[in-house]
C-alpha cells in the first residue's frame, strides 16, 4: 500500500511538473514547436496578404486616379484644376479642424465594435457635419473676399452639402478596419473610386466646365455614402448618445483634434499660400505634381491606418519586444520602397512630358522635388501608425507642429527670392523634421529604428542618381544635367 501511495504521488508530481512547464514527451515538445511554427507563419501570411490586398488596391485606385488627372488636364483649363484644387483643400480643411478622432476612437476602444459605442460615434459625425455645413454657408464670403475670387461666392456653397454626405457616412468602414477585414474594404474603395471617375469624366466630356468637377464630387460622395450602410447589417444603425462613449471618444480624441489641426495645417499651408502668391494655372500646373507625390504617400497612409495602427492596437507587445518584433518586416518593405521611388524619382519630369501637353511641362521638375521629400513623408507616416498605435497621438501633433513650422518660416521668404524650385526644396526640409521629430519621439516608447532609416536614406540618393544616369544611357533622360538645365529655365 505505502508502494502504491508512493507511486500515486510520483505521478501526480510528475503531472503538476508537466502543467507547470510542459510535456517531458520529446515528441509532444516537437509538435508544440511545430505547432508554433505553424502559427507564426500562418500570422505572417495573413499580414503579408492583408498587406497586399491594401497596396494592390491603393495601386489600382490610384492609377485610375492618375488616369483619371490626365483626362482632365486635356479636357479643362489649368485655372478650373486650380480653382478646385483649393476648394478641395478649404473642404478638407474643414474636416479635419473639426476632426475628434470618431474614426480612431472605434478602431483604437475595446468597446469599439459595440453598437451603442459606434452608434454614438456615428451622431457624433453626423452632428459635425452638420456644423461644418452651416459653417461653411457663413464663410463664404469672407473666403471669396480674402482670394479676390468672385467664383467661389457661388462654388462653396454648391459644395457644401458634401459635409452633410460624410457625416452621415456610415460607421462600418471603421469597424472593418478595425477587425481588419481589408479584402472587403479595398474592394469597396476601389469600386467606390472607379465610380466616382467615371462619374467626373463624363461630366468634363458633357461640359468642360468648372461644374463638371463640383457635380462630380458631390455625387461621387453621395453614393459610396449610401453603400456604406451595406458594409455591415444595417439595420444596427441608430442615432445614440452614451455618456460613457461620448467621454472616451472625446478624451482620446483631444489629441486627434490637435494632430488634424496641425497636420491639415502642415500638409495644406502650400496650397492655402499658392492660391494667393501665383496664378491659379500656375496653381492648376503645381497640384498635377501634387497629385503624382500624394499617390505614394496615400498608399503609406493606408497602410498605416488599415494594418500598422489596428495590429499595434490590438497586440500587446510594447517597447523593445514589439520593436524587434516589427524590424525585419519593416527592413524589407522600406528597401523595396526605397528602390521603387529612386527609380519614378529619376524618371518624374520625362513622364509628366510624356503624358501632358506643353502647358504642364514645368509640373516635371516640380514632381522630381517633392518626390525626395516623399521619403521622408514614407517614414514619418509609418512612425504615426506606430504612435497612434501604443496610444500616443501627441507625438504625431508635435511632429506635423514642426513640419508647419518650417513650412510658414521659410516659405513666405524663399519664394519671391529663389522661386518655386527652391520653395519646393522647403517641403523636402520640412518632411525631414516631421520624421526627426517622431524618430525622438518613437524612443521614448522603445520603437526607435535610426539607423535602420539612415542607412535606407543614404541608399536612396545614391540609386536615384544612379537610375538617373542609367536612364540617360538608355536614352530616357537627359541625365542630372537635364535637371540643372531645367532648374535654371525655371529661375530665369
Amino acid at each position: 500500500m505505502a508502494c502504491a501511495g508512493w507511486i500515486s504521488s510520483r505521478k501526480h508530481h510528475r503531472r503538476v511538473q508537466e502543467s507547470q512547464i510542459g510535456p517531458s514527451d520529446p515528441v509532444a515538445l516537437d509538435a508544440d514547436a511545430s505547432s508554433g511554427v505553424r502559427a507564426f507563419v500562418q500570422r505572417r501570411t495573413q499580414l503579408i496578404g492583408s498587406a497586399g490586398w491594401v497596396a494592390g488596391a491603393h495601386i489600382a485606385q490610384q492609377i485610375l486616379r492618375l488616369a483619371s488627372n490626365v483626362v482632365l488636364a486635356w479636357l479643362l483649363a489649368p485655372a478650373l484644376l486650380g480653382t478646385m484644387l483649393l476648394i478641395n483643400t478649404l473642404r478638407t480643411g474643414g474636416e479635419l479642424l473639426t476632426d475628434v478622432g470618431v474614426g480612431q476612437s472605434i478602431v483604437n476602444n475595446r468597446r469599439g465594435i459595440e453598437p451603442d459605442f459606434y452608434n454614438t460615434a456615428w451622431t457624433i459625425q453626423i452632428v459635425r457635419g452638420l456644423l461644418l455645413f452651416v459653417l461653411a454657408m457663413l464663410l463664404t464670403v469672407p473666403i471669396a473676399h480674402a482670394y479676390d475670387n468672385p467664383q467661389l461666392l457661388v462654388l462653396l456653397p454648391a459644395v457644401a452639402p458634401i459635409f452633410i454626405l460624410t457625416g452621415l457616412t456610415s460607421p462600418a468602414r471603421f469597424l472593418l478596419q478595425k477587425q481588419l477585414q481589408v479584402r472587403k474594404l479595398a474592394l469597396f474603395d476601389l469600386g467606390t473610386s472607379l465610380f466616382g471617375i467615371v462619374v467626373q469624366i463624363g461630366l468634363a466630356l458633357y461640359t468642360p466646365t468648372i461644374w463638371a468637377l463640383v457635380f462630380g464630387l458631390l455625387i461621387g460622395t453621395a453614393v459610396p455614402a449610401a453603400a456604406s450602410f451595406f458594409l455591415i447589417d444595417w439595420r444596427t444603425h441608430r442615432l445614440r448618445w452614451e455618456k460613457e462613449a461620448v467621454k472616451a471618444i472625446l478624451h482620446f480624441g483631444k489629441w486627434i483634434f490637435l494632430a488634424s489641426l496641425i497636420y491639415f495645417l502642415a500638409m495644406n499651408f502650400d496650397r492655402l499660400y499658392f492660391a494667393d502668391t501665383i496664378s491659379f494655372a500656375a496653381l492648376g500646373v503645381y497640384g498635377i505634381a501634387r497629385t503624382f507625390a500624394d499617390t505614394i504617400m496615400q498608399l503609406f497612409q493606408r497602410m498605416g491606418s488599415l494594418l500598422i495602427f489596428p495590429k499595434v492596437a490590438a497586440s500587446n507587445q510594447r517597447g523593445p519586444d514589439l520593436q524587434r518584433a516589427i524590424r525585419p518586416m519593416r527592413l524589407a518593405v522600406l528597401f523595396l520602397v526605397a528602390v521603387g521611388l529612386a527609380l519614378g524619382t529619376s524618371i518624374a519630369d520625362e513622364f509628366i512630358f510624356l503624358f501632358y501637353d506643353a502647358r504642364y511641362h514645368e509640373a516635371g521638375l516640380f514632381l522630381t522635388i517633392l518626390l525626395v521629400g516623399s521619403w521622408f513623408g514614407i517614414l514619418a507616416t509609418m512612425a504615426d501608425a506606430m504612435m497612434m498605435g501604443v496610444g500616443k497621438p501627441s507625438g504625431v501633433a508635435f511632429s506635423n507642429g514642426g513640419k508647419l513650422a518650417v513650412i510658414a518660416v521659410a516659405l513666405p521668404f524663399v519664394l519671391p527670392r529663389y522661386g518655386m524650385n527652391a520653395a519646393l526644396a522647403i517641403f523636402v526640409l520640412a518632411e525631414a523634421v516631421r520624421y526627426a521629430v517622431l524618430a525622438w519621439r518613437k524612443r521614448g516608447v522603445g520603437l526607435s529604428f535610426l539607423r535602420q532609416d539612415v542607412a535606407l536614406t543614404f541608399m536612396f540618393v545614391l540609386l536615384i542618381f544612379l537610375f538617373r544616369e542609367a536612364s540617360m544611357l538608355a536614352g530616357l533622360t537627359g541625365g542630372v544635367d537635364a535637371w540643372i538645365a531645367q532648374a535654371r529655365f525655371a529661375h530665369e
